[in-house]
């Protein structure tokens, strides 16, 4: 009976030992498929974002296809084109102004990021003289060029005419601005 006993507790034993060796394996694989499913939901969840994305992009590039076009009609400004406009500025001011040059400053670049064409700036030296008022309403105008502008300099100069410096009626005001344009159009240097 004791030989019985010891089999039987012998047998308890590696029962309950294998008992928990399959838990632990059990709770192993359970472990790694609960690993796995996460990793799939990441991957899942990551391609959903960029599809996502994508959508939003697309919509973003339609809506927008308008202001695109008008900003690619803005920067494909030609020097001609922005120097008359310029000039009429003077004419709508009431002022004497002139270009006194147009400098392109070096890019280096021929084309932009996905063959898009790069952006070139060109600095205009503006010279214009006449009364303090029209030359004040010059410069609002020239702030509001319709290109891709920006002034980055305006002197304002009292010049005393004929003898009499006092007198209002003989004295005038000189303007000196440099304008920057950027451009996409092809400049030659």
């Amino acid at each position: 009976m004791k030989h019985n006993t010891a089999v039987f507790a012998w047998t308890a034993a590696v029962a309950a030992v294998a008992a928990w060796v399959a838990v632990f394996m059990y709770a192993s694989w359970i472990s790694a498929e609960l690993d796995a499913r996460v990793s799939q939901t990441a991957d899942v969840q990551s391609v959903s974002e960029r599809a996502i994305a994508a959508i939003r992009l697309h919509a973003l590039a339609r809506d927008t296809q308008i202001e695109r076009a008008q900003l690619d009609n803005l920067t494909h400004s030609d020097v001609i084109g922005v120097a008359n406009t310029i000039d009429s500025i003077g004419k709508i001011a009431g002022v004497a102004l002139k270009i006194g040059g147009a400098t392109p400053e070096s890019s280096g670049q021929k084309k932009g990021a996905n063959g898009t064409p790069a952006l070139h700036a060109i600095s205009f030296v503006v010279e214009a003289s006449g009364t303090f008022s029209s030359l004040m309403h010059a410069a609002a105008l020239l702030e509001t060029l319709p290109s891709l502008s920006s002034v980055q300099s305006m002197e304002f100069e009292h010049v005393a005419l004929s003898g009499d410096s006092k007198s209002s009626k003989s004295s005038s005001w000189r303007l000196t601005a440099r304008i920057r344009m950027l451009t996409t159009a092809d400049i030659s240097s």
